[in-house]
């Protein structure tokens, strides 16, 4: 099972707008716009590497979500937009 983290976390510089979140990303030189969940993805990878299915259960505690078959689907489509970024790695697990 793989998992993803933030390694560059500390550098990005944040900026919240009302509900709405603004992420320079130094290194790319490019900003994204992202929502609380968004936000919310990013500081818990940074906190340790995390499973899809872990990521899933503490967004869905932190948001207080009685989560659909859709969200792990939805989650995965972030992490992959966010791994294309170069906001967050994948960790391949060894078996």
């Amino acid at each position: 099972m793989d998992s993803w983290y933030s390694s560059r976390f500390s550098l990005l510089r944040i900026e919240s707008w009302e509900s709405e979140f603004t992420v320079f990303q130094p290194e790319s030189g490019k900003t994204h716009f992202l929502n609380e969940m968004g936000l919310q993805i990013l500081i818990m990878l940074d906190q340790s590497p995390t499973s899809l299915e872990v990521l899933c259960r503490k967004l869905s505690e932190y948001f207080t979500l009685q989560p659909d078959a859709q969200f792990p689907r939805q989650v995965a489509q972030t992490l992959q937009r966010y791994e294309a970024l170069g906001l967050i790695e994948r960790v391949k697990e060894s078996r």
